[in-house]
């Protein structure tokens, strides 16, 4: 996980505690370092992750931590590959999200529809939480995003004044 991303997360998980709704909007937990690490460079990165939080809801985007992610495993039977090929991270507006235990590239599958040719590849893991989780193109993947409370709290913190704050651009 890179330098900015570490920040951008810490800036958002500041701002939602510091918002009087903030538990209702979004969730960031706290890292977990005893599930750091795992065999798959390839998938390290979610594992990076963990460290910095142990999962996160925010608005209609669930990413699992360590305690659960066992428990979903088997939602990757029916996805052509199963488990050789995918680990299943969470969720957005709760169709599967997956990581590719070979690219490197998160997707979302549509239930009912586990053909790679109609999922949405949404990049590698961190540019999926820079640019979806935490950055404008949420709204590219929740329909009505304009409505969605976590949309809006983006919005309200302008999630680029943490890129400021990376690039030590504001006191």
């Amino acid at each position: 996980m890179n330098d900015k991303l570490k920040t951008v997360i810490k800036t958002i998980r500041l701002e939602l505690n510091n918002d009087p709704d903030g538990i209702i909007i979004g969730k960031i937990r706290n890292g977990n370092t005893e599930q750091s690490d795992n065999s798959n460079p390839k998938i390290q990165s979610y594992f990076d992750f963990l460290k910095e939080c142990n999962g996160v809801r925010c608005g209609s985007i669930d990413i699992f931590g360590a305690d659960i992610i066992q428990d979903y495993q088997f939602m990757v039977n029916n996805i052509p590959g199963g488990n050789d090929k995918w680990l299943y991270i969470g969720q957005i507006l709760y169709e599967p999200v997956v990581i590719n235990k070979i690219d490197s590239k998160v997707y979302r599958f549509f239930r009912g529809n586990e053909d790679i040719n109609t999922a949405d590849c949404l990049g590698l893991f961190d540019e999926f939480l820079l640019n979806y989780v935490f950055g404008d193109k949420y709204a590219e993947i929740v329909p009505d995003a304009e409505d969605d409370e976590w949309y809006r709290f983006l919005k309200k913190i302008k999630v680029e004044k943490c890129e400021k704050i990376y690039n030590n651009k504001i006191e």
